[in-house]
């Protein structure tokens, strides 16, 4: 009886001294991350910095303890312009989807906060439009940069039923939906 008592307060200092040194390493993290914060402003549609905007968002993203975020004065929703002309089946057009929502949050993150995530507390609606080639989407997403909203185009890797490089979804927003609407109200739904 005795060894059995030995072996659960043994196993109870290890779980509970890694815990300790989980929180510890945490709050070095947070500290750290709060310290090397950037202060510029990355765009990413720069050449070369896609990727570290995308990294910076994510870092934002996992890091920001944000304070309350107030009520939209306009119901904020994001819109997936889907490339027809590619003829992807019903999986490969999810999945393109998700990664144009992901793509389009983490890309822009820090530039577009707070409408993110007043976005991501109020319903998170995403629409999923037609859109006829290529050429239609880059129309689009001149339109929504002009007006100051974010945008991300999915280009495929070529993995599975489509050529490397295709722009299959253009995600735009998350926005205002009358401002969405100037952009794409003339699309169908898919």
């Amino acid at each position: 009886m005795p060894a059995l008592a030995l072996v659960l307060i043994d196993s109870f200092l290890k779980v509970a001294g890694g815990v300790a040194i989980g929180w510890l390493l945490r709050d070095a993290s947070s500290k750290r991350s709060a310290e090397n914060k950037p202060t510029g402003s990355g765009s990413p549609n720069k050449k070369g910095g896609k990727a570290a905007a995308r990294r910076t968002g994510a870092a934002a993203a996992a890091s920001s303890s944000p304070g309350p975020v107030p009520r939209p004065k306009e119901e904020l929703k994001m819109v997936l312009c889907v490339n027809m002309s590619l003829k992807m089946g019903t999986g490969k057009v999810g999945a393109q989807c998700a990664h144009a929502a992901v793509g389009v949050l983490w890309s822009h993150y820090q530039s577009h906060n707070v409408a993110i995530r007043q976005w991501e507390m109020y319903g998170q609606p995403k629409i999923a439009l037609k859109v006829g080639d290529e050429s239609e989407m880059a129309d689009l997403e001149s339109k929504a940069v002009s007006l100051g909203m974010p945008t991300y185009i999915v280009h495929d890797a070529g993995r599975t039923q489509i050529a490397a490089g295709s722009q299959t979804v253009l995600a735009i927003g998350p926005a205002p939906k009358s401002q969405l609407d100037t952009v794409t109200g003339h699309l169908r739904l898919l």
